[in-house]
């Protein structure tokens, strides 16, 4: 039976991975916490509807985001366990395209602050980790609502976004007009000082 908030995955050579995940009801990210042999943690998995703008007409390649930390669902600013493997810390995103999970990419911070990918033992085990996360994202039965709270969290953020960018403009607007007003103002007294006297 599929259980959307626990779930057992036999990664074969590695083990067994035990996933717990919690979506937000707010965004419809979902926070999911593995543990298997050498592996503790959480990631953060997002539909990429979050932060694509309905407005804008666009192709995106992408169906779902992998955050490797991020502060979601369970308490707001509460920092988790990021997810680690062979006691590597997992860093970075990626944007996993649901028919190619297996191009998943585990990253790290390298010493100058940058992802760079883990060496291969561990990325092996992070592939297989992180893809059984998505798999099991993919087939949730509860996929469609959080795509649609995806969906309705981004469109309020625009929402107040294009809001306020409507009424920066309006206000630019207003000093415009003003300005051409005074402007025209100027050139017609301009234009009457200019103009030669009549002769008498």
């Amino acid at each position: 039976m599929h259980n959307d908030r626990y779930a057992r995955r036999d990664l074969g050579r590695y083990g067994l991975l035990q996933m717990r995940s919690l979506a937000d009801p707010a965004t419809g990210a979902v926070r999911y916490w593995l543990t298997a042999r050498h592996v503790r943690g959480s990631v953060v998995l997002v539909p990429t509807l979050l932060f694509t703008d309905p407005t804008v007409s666009q192709q995106h390649p992408w169906d779902l985001y992998v955050f490797a930390r991020l502060v979601g669902p369970g308490g707001a600013g509460r920092h988790e366990r990021p997810l680690t493997v062979n006691g590597i810390e997992l860093a970075g995103r990626n944007a996993i395209r649901l028919d190619k999970i297996e191009q998943i990419e585990a990253q790290r911070l390298s010493k100058t602050g940058i992802t760079e990918p883990l060496p291969p033992p561990s990325g092996a085990l992070a592939r297989e980790v992180l893809g059984a996360a998505v798999e099991h994202w993919a087939t949730r039965k509860d996929r469609a609502v959080l795509e649609s709270l995806a969906q309705r969290s981004t469109a309020a953020h625009f929402l107040n976004h294009y809001t306020e960018e409507l009424a920066q403009r309006e206000d630019a607007l207003r000093h415009a007009q003003q300005d051409l007003a005074e402007t025209r103002r100027r050139i017609d007294l301009l234009r009457e000082l200019a103009e030669p006297a009549p002769v008498s």
